[in-house]
């Protein structure tokens, strides 16, 4: 039966074609003249194209000056106007409707690196630690215009409606709505009601610019889940004033910007639907109709959402960028067809975080649709893959999309490579979706998948390829330090793989990157005795290179009595169960170690490389076995090999 997800939902004056919402997500693709770039422009429509009921932009700044990035998008001009008003009628060709989050930045915006502090509620430092600046009553009536000019602006650039940040205690209007951010002495601090003095007024603001019939939806925390902040019975008791301003609906966030972050972007560890007991509870409490954001990413969950009840309609952000094509799929029922997102933020937030423009590890078409689309070869050829890592098997999926004939080789029983080891910690299950998915997508276009096969000279020549791509991936590194027995040194995936089992003891474990947080997880939860684990790091942090989303909550899992910490410190030497240490430039040993285990990075796995290189010149390595990285480029490497290639 078909999910009452699939069908329309009316809001307002807006009728959407059916209950999926495009999350905004700020992925780094903007422009600088706040415009729509092609980039952009193609992402959005790939996405209207796989069926989504209506797209929630990015973040629009009401204050061209003030921007929340580097480069945000705004309304400058009427020549911006114009070219905005090209772009909606884009999206509406496929009956998908389309809305800005416009906001005010406030203490999120940019503009300190210009010189100008940045304004908010009240005085604190934001998240770049720069001081805000308290906004005084005299400036209130100007910025309570500009949101007006931006909801009318974007009706005259054809957008369907609005959505308004107020969530997180984040940006302008949230800055004021929160106790946390909002220490003013005058109308609008104090009590909930002054605090969201500003918020009525900008929706009577934007709803005598734009008339009743512009849609506003309303983006707040149902939670800030912070004993300073916002609760759900202070949202209950909001949610019917908001409707009396205007609000034609609410999506339901959770979660502060600073304190909370992991709640936002909800990665390993959090619960699916995180926001969804808060935001049930609203849509009882309400009269307009009710959507949820926050790990949505299952679709017979986001379906279920709706047919119990419980909200009217789903926001799915990274479950978009993963697969533009999900709602058509789950229209179809083809749900296994979907590409999964992981809720691993490695391409989504992490690349954010190196400035780099987001991507993702199973779709990195993400941000680059026409560059990387996998269309039909002219010539197909015969295309041999060895290994059946996740970088092989993305390979071998994306030759077969383009009509090649691919075979590939994996040494193993079972495919997956390293991949299968990193689910088995602790709040890592989700990444064997990965695995499922590409397992199901080969089976689907036929590629010849040869299990338990050694791949050598005489096994390539007889498959004669036109093609050949070696993903082999990497071996594990031992520390060049005196007195490691490489015969019986213990690695992190002899733990994570059970082939050494370690229920209890005094257990060193080398290497504090996220292997070795992840070990030290994992022994933590596998023990059956007494167990103590000291880990050591040669840099000054813990846990370095992971996405701040996922880190966040490790360190605070890690943070207990018998996990030792130590940055700063090198192995010098081992010596039976003794180890030497140079710990900020002073050398001390420590001793009565029950097992040492070594979580020390990996090197390229490519003597078969070597061994064919010269036969076989145009051999491509992909993945680990060019160089050790995280899946992201594995996949990336393969995607675009196969289009350079194919």
């Amino acid at each position: 039966m078909k999910s009452r997800l699939l069908e329309e939902l009316k809001i307002g004056s807006m009728t959407v074609k059916n209950a999926v919402f495009m999350a905004p997500m700020s992925l780094g693709y903007e422009s600088p003249d706040g415009t729509v770039n092609e980039t952009m422009q193609e992402y959005w429509l790939a996405r209207a194209r796989g069926g989504v009921g209506c797209i929630i932009t990015d973040a629009l700044s009401v204050d061209p000056d003030v921007p929340y990035l580097g480069n945000t998008l705004c309304f400058r001009n009427e020549e911006s106007i114009a070219s905005y008003r090209r772009f909606t009628d884009r999206i509406h060709e496929y009956g998908t409707k389309i809305i800005p989050q416009i906001t005010h930045p406030g203490p999120e915006s940019v503009s300190a690196f210009r010189g100008i502090p940045p304004v908010a509620s009240s005085v604190y430092l934001n998240s770049m630690a720069q001081r805000t600046r308290a906004v005084t009553l005299e400036e209130i009536p100007g910025i309570i215009q500009k949101y007006a000019k931006g909801a009318y602006d974007a009706r005259r650039a054809g957008f369907d409606g609005i959505e308004l940040h107020c969530a997180h205690a984040y940006m302008l209007l949230g800055s004021f709505l929160s106790p946390m951010r909002n220490k003013r002495t005058d109308r609008y601090g104090g009590s909930l009601d002054n605090r969201a003095s500003l918020l009525c007024e900008v929706l009577d603001a934007i709803r005598e610019a734009c008339g009743p019939d512009f849609p506003v939806i309303l983006r707040m925390s149902g939670s800030e889940r912070d004993e300073q902040g916002n609760t759900l019975e202070d949202m209950k008791y909001l949610v019917p004033v908001l409707e009396r301003h205007g609000v034609a609906a609410f999506e339901i966030s959770g979660g502060t910007q600073y304190e909370r972050c992991n709640k936002i972007i909800p990665c390993h560890g959090e619960v699916q639907g995180v926001n969804v007991p808060e935001a049930e509870a609203l849509h009882e409490a309400a009269s307009v109709p009710v959507i949820v954001v926050g790990k949505i990413n299952e679709p017979r969950f986001a379906g279920y959402l709706v047919d119990s009840g419980k909200v009217d309609g789903v926001v799915l952000g990274r479950a978009l960028i993963a697969d533009p094509d999900f709602v058509n799929k789950m229209e179809a029922g083809d749900y296994e067809g979907i590409a999964p997102c992981a809720a691993c933020a490695i391409g989504c937030v992490g690349e954010q975080t190196k400035r780099h423009p987001a991507s993702c590890v199973i779709n990195p078409a993400a941000g680059r649709e026409k560059e990387l689309e996998l269309t039909a070869a002219e010539q197909p050829k015969r295309v041999v893959i060895v290994g059946g890592g996740i970088g092989g098997m993305a390979c071998a999926r994306a030759f077969a999309v383009r009509g090649h004939e691919v075979v590939l080789l994996e040494r193993e029983m079972e495919l997956g490579g390293q991949m299968r080891l990193a689910c088995i910690p602790p709040h890592k299950q989700e990444l064997s979706k990965w695995i499922v998915y590409l397992e199901h997508e080969l089976e689907r276009l036929s590629v010849d998948v040869r299990l338990n096969t050694a791949a050598d000279r005489a096994v390539i020549d007889g498959l004669a390829p036109e093609v050949l791509i070696l993903a082999t991936g990497a071996k594990e590194m031992l520390p060049p330090v005196p007195g490691i027995d490489p015969e019986q040194a213990v690695t992190a995936w002899q733990v994570l793989s059970g082939e050494t089992v370690i229920p209890g003891g005094n257990v060193l474990v080398v290497g504090g990157g996220m292997v070795g947080c992840e070990i030290c997880e994992y022994l933590m939860h596998q023990k059956r005795g007494s167990l103590h684990i000291t880990m050591i790091e040669m840099a000054d942090e813990i846990g370095a290179g992971m996405v701040v989303n996922n880190r966040v909550p490790t360190m605070i899992r890690l943070n207990r009595p018998e996990i030792t910490m130590m940055t700063g410190t090198k192995l010098m030497s081992v010596n039976g169960s003794d180890v030497t240490v140079e710990r900020h430039g002073v050398q001390e040993t420590f001793g009565g170690f029950t097992h040492v285990i070594y979580a020390c990075g990996a090197r390229p796995a490519r003597a078969l490389f070597d061994e064919l290189k010269e036969a076989y010149p145009e051999a491509v390595l992909i993945g680990d076995a060019s160089q050790p990285a995280q899946a992201l480029e594995a996949v990336r490497q393969a995607v675009e090999t196969a289009v350079r290639l194919g």
